[in-house]
């Protein structure tokens, strides 16, 4: 008997579907199925984030953010630690969270489960040795997940954390002004995306997001909110979720 060409198809198109899923954890609806942190309701600050470091200019990010009373979460590179093994140290040291962005930064739909297994794991072990602490957040290239960029990160104990602004600051034609205008004013619970690197975006973008840097840590400021690591707004929010319940 031979079968019809969708029936030697179907289990093709499954894996492809059931591989790619995790992906709609982009979109609204798609979190239902695929929860992730985009902005944490109950926080009393603004999570303030980069991805694609450490690189050279990290010290002029930290001597901003010190100077602003403002702390971030770096979503770090393993090939990038490996270049510049001393930086999850000092960001540590200056009271920012250390976080996981991959070992390469590739789109995870392009690549099969073992590969990311491998990915994940390997930058897991550098950044934690290098940092002499554990991570707890993840954070895809691209904000894609595939299945085994998902499974994975559950076997972490990792949270998931995507964004609910972000400056588009890898693009080559932006400026200062125009991040800090497409970021707008953020609110209580906001998680930001930027970028302290320019090593996956157009050269010398980092530039660029320095520059909106005060901008936009003047507009937390004058809303009344401080900029932190994203780990201490869901601190906040379980304490206030807590303090809640105590009162009902």
């Amino acid at each position: 008997m031979r079968l019809p060409p969708f029936a030697l198809l179907a289990p093709s198109i499954v894996l492809g579907a059931a591989h790619a899923a995790p992906a709609l954890s982009q979109i609204g609806p798609g979190r239902l199925l695929f929860p992730v942190v985009t902005r944490v309701a109950g926080a009393r600050s603004v999570g303030l984030t980069f991805d694609d470091g450490p690189d050279q200019p990290l010290e002029q990010f930290l001597t901003l953010l010190a100077q602003s009373g403002a702390r971030a979460t770096f979503f770090l590179m393993g090939e990038q630690v490996a270049r510049w093994p001393g930086a999850p140290g000092l960001i540590a040291s200056a009271g920012h969270e250390i976080a996981v962005h991959g070992y390469t930064h590739r789109g995870h739909l392009r690549r099969t489960p073992w590969d990311l297994r491998d990915d994940l794991r390997r930058a897991r072990d550098l950044i934690e040795d290098a940092a002499d602490r554990a991570t707890a957040l993840y954070r895809p290239p691209y904000g894609v997940f595939s299945l085994g960029s998902w499974r994975e990160s559950a076997r972490q104990g990792w949270t998931r954390v995507l964004w609910s602004r972000w400056g588009k600051d890898w693009e080559e034609a932006t400026t200062p002004q125009r991040i800090a205008g497409i970021i707008g004013r953020p609110r209580a619970g906001d998680v930001l995306l930027l970028h302290d690197s320019d090593r996956y975006s157009a050269p010398g973008s980092w530039r660029n997001t320095l520059g909106a840097l005060p901008i936009i840590l003047d507009r937390i400021a004058a809303a009344g909110l401080v900029a932190r690591p994203v780990s201490d707004l869901l601190a906040e929010a379980e304490e206030h979720g807590a303090l809640r319940a105590a009162a009902d």
